[in-house]
């Protein structure tokens, strides 16, 4: 089996198998960074490790002649009729199209949901202007919304902004104090960027199951990063007094809300004695396992086929 074979193996592999590795992480992790660089480090070097692949079995090689540039020219040498396509270049130039497939829609599906978030916060900024005062410097901007059903979720972008309903002022002071803690982390750690990213990924590659399961997966680990900095700051009693009042809660699709993620997970972690854990150690372990997986699988798959 050739290098190129091997990686196309690896990333196979781990594309299908990958999830149901990191489901296993998820249940004994109790930090959800770690498993959310699990994710992220396993979408970045499947995506990697194939283009690396393609490179592989596009380049030219000592039984050729010529040097491949583009696809255009690597049709133009399979239509010599003394000179057939060699295996490696017709899976290679299959990977090209499906890079360049993939990475259109990517951009297409990214662009079309940028469009509609900054709809969505023109659209509330201009609320914000009419009704409320604008934030503080270094502050994200709070929208209170006359609304008699609980409301609560931030929109991401250029500042940001924090978007409440008036009933939320009848919550417990430090239940309040916990949504906005909640959805100040959401901001901070530009968690709307990731899920994005992550959902963009998976329209334009919806067939693997790593990139399908991908965005459930990344907004409920943002959900209970963010939960777990509202735990620090009010403690767990708030935030789950907060999830149980805002559970059901509607939200615009662009948006991530106290209401997010399943909530029933989330409250299962609340009631763990270390909900929350945060370690180095396993934060950089998983990530390195992931980033190195495809490549991994894909030479152990090399090794065993020429036993």
């Amino acid at each position: 089996m050739s290098v190129a074979l091997a990686l196309v193996a690896g990333v196979v592999i781990a594309a299908w198998w990958g999830p149901i590795a990191l489901r296993f992480c998820f249940r004994h992790v109790a930090d959800p960074v770690a498993v959310l660089l699990g994710w992220l480090g396993l979408l970045t070097a499947v995506v990697v490790t194939f283009a690396l692949a393609v490179a592989a079995l596009l380049a030219p090689g000592t039984a050729h002649d010529w040097a491949l540039h583009d696809l255009a020219r690597l049709c133009w040498h399979w239509a010599q009729p003394s000179r057939p396509p060699a295996l490696d270049e017709v899976l290679g130039a299959s990977g090209a199209l499906i890079i360049v497939a993939a990475l259109t829609k990517f951009v297409a599906s990214v662009a079309r949901r940028a469009r509609t978030a900054y709809r969505a916060r023109r659209a509330h900024a201009d609320l914000l202007t009419l009704t409320g005062a604008p934030a503080g410097p270094g502050e994200a901007a709070v929208l209170w919304i006359p609304h008699s059903t609980p409301l609560a979720y931030s929109l991401g972008g250029a500042g940001g902004m924090t978007v409440l309903a008036t009933c939320t002022r009848d919550l417990p002071a430090d239940q309040l104090a916990a949504v906005m803690s909640h959805e100040r982390a959401h901001l901070r750690e530009r968690h709307h960027l990731l899920v994005s990213a992550v959902e963009g990924l998976a329209s334009a590659v919806p067939w693997l199951p790593l990139t399908r399961e991908a965005p459930a997966a990344v907004r409920l680990l943002v959900e209970l990063r963010a939960d777990a900095a509202a735990v620090r700051e009010c403690g767990q009693a708030a935030v789950r007094g907060a999830l149980l009042s805002f559970a059901g809660a509607p939200h615009p699709p662009s948006a991530l809300s106290m209401a997010g993620g399943e909530v029933g997970i989330r409250l299962q972690r609340l009631q763990a004695r270390t909900p929350h854990g945060r370690d180095l150690a396993i934060r950089t372990a998983l990530a390195v396992a992931a980033l190195m997986a495809p490549v991994g699988i894909g030479m152990l798959a090399a090794v065993i086929t020429c036993l």
